[in-house]
């Protein structure tokens, strides 16, 4: 993971340095740096027949101090570590500490130790009510009933806040109003041509968003679906948009 080619692996005069912090002076010549890093740590944990070196390694590779102008970076690596260090009973916490912990025994399990999805998801700032909703699903790292229940999490919160029943178009016309009722509540103050306008868009964004991720969703199976992760991050930030928004919606009085 960390010696590979691409970004964010670590470059060869990055490993070499660190080698020389864990007393290692030099990287076995030869092969990809992804080969000779492997072998000359095994190489010195078989002649000191313990694995120091390699925790020492990681420990200085993942110092939070080296990717102060990298976060990004850091926790790219330290997603990738850690879904391979959860089968060993391992994994890098915040402070890029090499720390002890459950053991995963499956593919599944082992993606919810490591907890990728959410640590992706929080990072980019996504509303709390979608982790209420979604949590389980999360944990379980399946992309295709967290999406699901993503969307289905809007309509709810709009029953909620409202206390109206229904679902879909039905509920947001109830809710938000049609070309020939005054909306019910708004997510503005809903005085200005802007603000009516804004309105409606928003209400064009929820049904689309009930029509283009939940439905199609609810009538298929997941076995035949293979959702993008770069779609799932988008989606869900769709959806976080639209939690903060509804934040802030308010009852209107009813016209005279």
């Amino acid at each position: 993971m960390l010696s590979q080619t691409d970004h964010p692996g670590l470059t060869g005069s990055e490993i070499d340095s660190l080698l020389q912090m864990v007393g290692v002076r030099q990287r076995k010549p030869g092969g990809n740096k992804r080969d000779s890093l492997y072998v000359t740590l095994y190489n010195v944990q078989v002649r000191q027949q313990a694995g120091n070196v390699m925790g020492g390694f990681i420990a200085k590779a993942m110092n939070p101090s080296r990717y102060a102008a990298q976060p990004a970076r850091f926790d790219e690596l330290r997603d990738q570590l850690n879904q391979f260090l959860v089968y060993y009973g391992y994994a890098v916490n915040e402070a890029g500490k090499l720390a002890s912990g459950a053991k995963a025994s499956s593919i599944s399990e082992g993606a919810a130790l490591a907890g990728r999805l959410q640590t992706e998801l929080r990072r980019r700032g996504c509303h709390s009510e979608l982790f209420r909703y979604c949590d389980e699903e999360l944990i379980g790292r399946s992309l295709f009933h967290a999406m699901s229940e993503a969307s289905k999490s809007i309509p709810a919160r709009v029953r909620g806040i409202t206390g109206l029943a229904g679902d879909g178009a039905a509920l947001y016309d109830g809710v938000l109003g049609t070309n020939r009722e005054h909306p019910a509540w708004s997510i503005n103050a809903h005085e200005s041509d802007s603000d009516i306008s804004e309105h409606r868009g928003f209400k064009s964004l929820l049904v689309g968003i009930h029509g283009h991720f939940r439905n199609p969703r609810a009538h298929s199976s997941r076995i035949f679906n293979d959702e993008v992760l770069n779609d799932f991050y988008d989606a869900f930030s769709l959806s976080s948009y639209v939690h903060r928004r509804l934040d802030s919606m308010r009852r209107l009085t009813a016209p005279h």
